[in-house]
């Protein structure tokens, strides 16, 4: 099973998740241009206020208002107000915790409007091969360093990092990486299962939980 998903290159640091979302609205609809503007477009949607990263809740809600199916896989509960949020917030110390209680807040609102679409677990392989033989691209989060590895670099660190899993076979996954890096393979690479599984572990590495959003066409607009 392999998804007709197009690449494109994100143009910062802090766009994957805007360019992971580009990439399969642009599946659905091939009137969507694979452009800068989109990228931050889409960004300002799914950005985690007050810090530069992507929400997972945001990314599902924008699918969910362009009338997607949507499913956003991640145990609740565990939260990344630990290392990862820390490195985020550059202030002053004295003013993180505002910033913490802001990102906290916004967040328990985000997810009231999409509770009928989260499943409360931690996502599997198996749901990325589920969702792939339903036509239904995924987006996931992982540990940047396997991705980077896979892509021929050398002691790439290890930092959150959304891309998309558009295809599998017997135990290797194919994935779009949206990274522009010079001297590196093209961003469409082919992983082993069980790296991919453990890139998915974000939770031992950031304190964040792994999180998959799965996205297909409502059964009543399937051909």
């Amino acid at each position: 099973m392999l998804l007709d998903v197009p690449l494109y290159r994100q143009t910062t640091d802090f766009t994957c998740g805007a360019c992971a979302t580009l990439m399969v609205w642009r599946y659905f609809d091939r009137n969507v241009q694979l452009s800068k503007r989109n990228e931050f477009l889409i960004w300002t949607e799914i950005v985690a206020l007050p810090f530069k990263f992507s929400s997972s809740y945001r990314i599902a809600t924008f699918f969910i208002k362009k009338g997607f199916e949507t499913k956003l896989i991640m145990k609740q509960g565990t939260s990344g107000e630990g290392r990862i949020l820390l490195k985020c917030c550059q202030t002053d110390p004295a003013e993180r915790k505002l910033f913490l209680d802001f990102f906290k807040a916004h967040g328990r609102i985000l997810k009231r409007h999409i509770t009928s679409a989260i499943l409360d677990r931690n996502p599997t392989l198996l749901d990325i091969r589920r969702a792939l033989s339903n036509h239904s691209p995924v987006i996931a989060l992982v540990d940047s360093y396997y991705i980077a590895e896979a892509r021929g670099a050398r002691n790439p660190p290890h930092l959150p990092h959304w891309i998309v899993v558009r295809g599998y076979e017997d135990e290797k996954f194919h994935i779009n990486d949206s990274i522009r890096e010079s001297g590196l393979k093209i961003g469409k690479i082919i992983m082993e299962g069980r790296i991919l599984e453990e890139a998915m572990d974000t939770y031992s590495r950031f304190g964040w939980p792994s999180v998959l959003i799965i996205v297909g066409l409502k059964a009543n607009e399937l051909i």
